[in-house]
């Protein structure tokens, strides 16, 4: 559907009032002006330049953007005629997992460009997507001038083609994942940054290594049976398969790039998922949880729920210290 159709739609039963100075018939008589925001807004999408656009050139005229993004949408789309427009752009996906998050599944509708900023497009389908209740929590109203920081829009650029996801077992632990973003040669370094802050922003490394933990979880039996069946060798193949399977459907999913990195990691094929087979080079309890990892955040200090290996609990820290809002974090004896 075009931009001026759902905008028709959701503007067509506002009224005009003696005490709203005409507001139905200001919305409407927009229409043109809202067609041609949304035509520069996608030949921005296409060219990957969302950041260049200002919001001074998506207001209505002679009247305020947030009353805008109240008639119009809430009570036009959500609420209203436009709610079919609503349901088809939260229904008409490929699949159901979160275009920005690839882990969670779609529960809400974000609006790519803030609709209280660009009012002109709040309802405007190119600017509707359906994403996770956490990636919009956390998108909130977030928009950037900077190329770098942009956050890809899943309409219009695709970035599964390539692999760029990467996971690494943390030494010294029974599998634990560090998931990282290693772009592809042929990517600019443009499109590098945008996909590692984006990664870091929606906190994907951290998201994804917790859903790694949990099927890591459910799989110990059988990696063990798999060991004591074939051998080191054999489980490694079995990861293998696994990997191929998940990546035949999503190349950059958590769970094909989860098993990729249990087969490439010798200690892990070995039996370090259940507490064996850690050569005892390692040595020393690295092996034991005998750290936690205290921070600063809104002014209290917080402390890990859980115990980390020597070997493991700096990997952690530095996980903590990209995150936003955290300071001052430190490593300490568990008790």
């Amino acid at each position: 559907m075009s931009a001026r159709a759902s905008w028709d739609i959701c503007t067509g039963v506002s009224r005009d009032t003696v005490n709203n100075q005409q507001l139905g018939s200001k919305l409407r008589d927009a229409a043109p002006a809202v067609e041609e925001a949304a035509e520069t807004y996608r030949a921005a999408a296409l060219t990957s330049t969302l950041h260049t656009l200002k919001a001074q050139d998506f207001q209505i005229t002679g009247v305020p953007s947030g009353k805008v993004s109240d008639i119009v949408y809430e009570s036009g789309m959500r609420g209203g005629p436009g709610r079919v427009i609503y349901e088809a752009v939260m229904e008409g996906r490929d699949e159901d997992l979160c275009p920005m998050c690839r882990h969670s599944d779609v529960s809400e509708l974000d609006h790519v460009l803030p609709k209280k900023a660009f009012p002109a497009l709040c309802v405007a389908p190119d600017n509707l997507v359906g994403i996770c209740e956490f990636c919009n929590s956390k998108k909130g109203d977030f928009t950037s001038d900077d190329a770098r920081r942009v956050l890809l829009h899943p309409h219009f650029e695709n970035v599964s083609t390539g692999a760029w996801l990467a996971a690494k077992v943390i030494p010294g632990t029974k599998g634990a994942l560090k998931y990282s973003v290693d772009p592809p040669p042929h990517w600019g370094p443009v499109l590098a940054d945008r996909v590692r802050n984006q990664f870091k922003f929606m906190e994907m490394a951290t998201r994804y290594g917790s859903r790694a933990q949990q099927t890591l979880s459910g799989m110990r039996q059988m990696f063990d049976t798999q060991l004591k069946k074939s051998g080191a060798t054999g489980l490694r193949v079995y990861l293998k398969d696994l990997a191929a399977s998940h990546q035949a459907n999503d190349l950059n999913g958590w769970a094909g790039v989860a098993y990729d990195a249990w087969a490439e990691n010798d200690d892990f094929c070995r039996g370090s998922f259940n507490g064996t087979g850690i050569p005892a080079a390692r040595g020393r309890n690295l092996g034991l949880p005998s750290y936690k990892i205290t921070w600063v955040q809104n002014n209290c200090r917080q402390t890990s729920a859980v115990c980390y290996s020597a070997a493991a609990v700096g990997d952690y820290a530095d996980l903590k210290r990209a995150k936003e809002g955290v300071s001052d974090v430190r490593i300490v004896p568990a008790r």
